[in-house]
């Protein structure tokens, strides 16, 4: 949800490496040119629940990689690719406290 009024989610979009804070909530990523690292934030600098969908657009032709924290992981792994390039894709994201949970993905 926004941290504005909490009936909308926030939505950013980039086409170059960024790390997601705590008033994202939808990232699209578009990487025409140039690989894109999505950095996710520290699991202890947000609450256990806390979600985020990145969505990778159809069009880009490079790789959109998400990257946890230092050795923070998703899903056992400190990284994880969103698609495949040239193809629509998107992972939502959850953390639990100590770790990255990837529970929609496509």
């Amino acid at each position: 949800m926004s941290g504005f009024d909490n009936s909308s989610y926030t939505v950013r979009s980039v086409a170059a490496t960024t790390t997601l804070t705590n008033n994202d909530y939808v990232l699209t990523v578009d990487a025409p040119a140039a690989n894109v690292t999505v950095n996710l934030p520290a699991v202890a600098s947000v609450q256990p629940g806390r979600t985020f969908v990145i969505k990778r657009d159809a069009t880009a032709t490079q790789t959109v990689t998400l990257d946890g924290a230092g050795s923070e992981t998703i899903n056992g792994a400190t990284t994880r690719a969103v698609g495949a390039a040239g193809t629509a894709g998107a992972a939502q994201i959850v953390s639990d406290g100590t770790a990255w949970h990837v529970i929609a993905s496509y």
